[in-house]
C-alpha cells in the first residue's frame, strides 16, 4: 500500500512507484488568502475482480505548473465535490496517471492536447475543473482505464461545492472546464 508506513532506506524505492495523489481539503477547512482552489466532481467507476483491503484501481489527471508544482487529482467513488488547494501559479494538464489498488501506477499517458491548455489560477478564488466520470476494470488479468466523459456542470457543481464546503463558500468561483 502506497499509504502504509515503512522504513527509511525503503521509502525512496517504495514511493518510487506511487502515485503522489494531491490531498483534497477537508470541508470545515478554511481558506487561505495565498491559495487557489480547484474543485470538481471526478469519479471513477470500478469493475474489478482482484480486490485489496488498501482500496480500488483508479485514475488521475496530473497539473504541472510553472512555479514548479505538479498536483494529481484523483477520481474517487462517489458523487462528491473534491477541492484540492494549489500554490497561485499558470498550469496545464500534462498527463493522466493510472493506479493499481494499492496506489501504485500502472501507467501514464499524455493528456490529449484540448487538456494542455494553460490556465493562470490567483490567491482567494475557486476554480471549477469540471465533472468527469472514469472507468477502471480489472478482467482476465488486464488492468484497463478510460475517461469516459466530462460534463460541464459549473452551476451545479458550485452549488453543490459551497454547500459542502461552507468555509468556501465566500470565495468568488470560474469556470475553466478542462477542454472546453
Amino acid at each position: 500500500m502506497c499509504g502504509v508506513r515503512i522504513a527509511a532506506p525503503m521509502l525512496a524505492v517504495w514511493l518510487a512507484g506511487c502515485a503522489g495523489y494531491s490531498p483534497t481539503v477537508g470541508t470545515a477547512d478554511k481558506p487561505g488568502a495565498n491559495d487557489a482552489y480547484l474543485y470538481g466532481r471526478f469519479q471513477v467507476e470500478t469493475r474489478e475482480m482482484k480486490f485489496t483491503i488498501s482500496g480500488h484501481q483508479t485514475m488521475g489527471f496530473v497539473l504541472k505548473c510553472t512555479d514548479g508544482n505538479s498536483y494529481t487529482i484523483r477520481f474517487e467513488r462517489g458523487d462528491a465535490v473534491q477541492v484540492v488547494k494549489i500554490a497561485p501559479s499558470t498550469c496545464s494538464t500534462a498527463e493522466f496517471v493510472y493506479t493499481d489498488a494499492d496506489g501504485f501506477v500502472r501507467g501514464r499517458k499524455p493528456a490529449p492536447d484540448a487538456l494542455k491548455k494553460e490556465m493562470t489560477f490567483a490567491a482567494g478564488k475557486a476554480y471549477y475543473l469540471g465533472d468527469f466520470q472514469g472507468e477502471s476494470t480489472y478482467t482476465g488479468g488486464v488492468q484497463r482505464w478510460r475517461v469516459q466523459s466530462g460534463r460541464n456542470n459549473y452551476a451545479a457543481t458550485t452549488e453543490k461545492l459551497k454547500s459542502a464546503y461552507p468555509n468556501l463558500s465566500a470565495l468568488p468561483t470560474e469556470n475553466r472546464m478542462l477542454g472546453r
